[in-house]
C-alpha cells in the first residue's frame, strides 16, 4: 500500500494548478514503479587489466540499488518541480544574459495575473560589488536600454532580486544589465551584460 501524495509533499503555499501538477508526477512514478532487477551479468563491471577486484556482498546489493533508485526518483521530481517554479512562482520562461567571462545572469518570467503585473526573479553572478554605483535591468528597443525593470546592488559574488513588471515580458525580447554610477556614468549607464 502506498501512502497519500500529501503524506509525501508539503502542499502549504502552492497553487491548485501547480498542486495538480505534483499530484500527476507522483501517479506517474507509481505507475512506473520500482526499477527492473538487475541482470547477474551486469552485477559487476568489467575490472581493468590487472586490476584487483573486491566483491559486494550479495546481501547488500539490493538495499544499495534501492537507495540509488530512491535517489534518482527524488532527484527527477525535484530538480522538475524546482525547473518549473521559484519561490511559488510558475516559470513560464528563462532569460540568460552574460557579460564578460565569469559574468552570467538567469532571469526567471512567471506567470502573468490578470491585471497584466508579471512576477520576475532575477539571479546574477560574477559582477563586482560597487560602493557608489548600481545595475538595473533594462528592455532593449532598437538596440539601446529603453525601460527598466529593476535596479539592484550586488551582495557577495551572487545577488538574487525579485519583482514585478507591470507588462508580459514577450520571448525573443532582449534585455541588458547596467551600471549607473552617480556623477559619472549617465543613466541609463553603461552595458554590462546581454541576453544571449
Amino acid at each position: 500500500m502506498t501512502r497519500p501524495f500529501r503524506e509525501w509533499v508539503d502542499t502549504d503555499g502552492l497553487s491548485a494548478e501547480e498542486v495538480a501538477r505534483l499530484e500527476r508526477v507522483h501517479e506517474l512514478l507509481l505507475e512506473v514503479g520500482p526499477p527492473a532487477e538487475l541482470p547477474p551479468r551486469l552485477a559487476q563491471p568489467p575490472a581493468p587489466a590487472g586490476a584487483r577486484v573486491i566483491p559486494f556482498p550479495a546481501r547488500h546489493r539490493g538495499v544499495v540499488a534501492l537507495v540509488a533508485a530512491a535517489a534518482v526518483a527524488a532527484a527527477a521530481f525535484g530538480g522538475g518541480y524546482a525547473a518549473g517554479t521559484s519561490h511559488g512562482m510558475h516559470v513560464t520562461q528563462v532569460v540568460a544574459l552574460q557579460g564578460a567571462p565569469a559574468q552570467l545572469a538567469s532571469l526567471r518570467v512567471g506567470s502573468s495575473d490578470a491585471a497584466g503585473n508579471t512576477p520576475m526573479e532575477l539571479t546574477v553572478k560574477g559582477l563586482p560589488m560597487r560602493e557608489h554605483g548600481y545595475y538595473e535591468l533594462f528592455v532593449i528597443e532598437k538596440g539601446k536600454p529603453s525601460y527598466p525593470c529593476t535596479g539592484f546592488r550586488m551582495t557577495g559574488s551572487q545577488t538574487t532580486v525579485r519583482f514585478t513588471v507591470p507588462y508580459e515580458l514577450r520571448p525573443g525580447t532582449q534585455l541588458a544589465v547596467t551600471f549607473v554610477q552617480r556623477g559619472k556614468v549617465k543613466w541609463p549607464g553603461r552595458i554590462v551584460m546581454r541576453s544571449v
